[in-house]
């Protein structure tokens, strides 16, 4: 079977950042965030900061996700007290996803450490490394949208 060169890393370099990130905040507890959970909290808290409602089609564009999933994670993020969805003024079928602030206090927690783990991750390369990992990922992601 052939195993393509990039593919396999960029799963192994996944599988790696999972378990590693997974160790650091005990994610594998089912009661806790999960690293999505983390993600989505932190992107919803920078729109926030610049006055963006953000809406469940944001998460699906910003996450490459699709939408039953997305639906599926904000639901139990609104159970688990995350978030919650709350009608905008100007169309009552819309509902912009917020924070709690259980959910602000745990972006607070998180942020140092995953600021400490990508100090970790990027040990050893150059900014100019790092500029170039991010062009190239972001074409390859670019590449596989295409393909969708």
């Amino acid at each position: 079977m052939y195993r393509d060169p990039i593919g396999y890393r960029i799963k192994t370099m996944s599988n790696l950042m999972k378990r590693s990130i997974n160790k650091i905040f005990g994610f594998h507890n089912p009661d806790r965030a999960t690293l999505m959970h983390t993600w989505i909290i932190g992107f919803i808290q920078e729109r926030e900061e610049k006055n963006i409602d953000t809406f469940q089609k944001d998460i699906e564009k910003e996450f490459s996700i699709n939408r039953s999933t997305t639906s599926e994670m904000i639901k139990l993020m609104c159970k688990k007290g995350m978030i919650k969805r709350v009608t905008v003024s100007h169309d009552a079928r819309l509902k912009k996803i917020v924070l709690t602030e259980q959910s602000r206090e745990f972006n607070l927690r998180v942020d140092s450490e995953m600021q400490k783990f990508h100090q970790q991750l990027v040990v050893g390369l150059t900014q100019e490394e790092i500029d170039t990992f991010i062009h190239v990922a972001d074409k390859l992601v670019e590449n596989i949208k295409n393909r969708l």
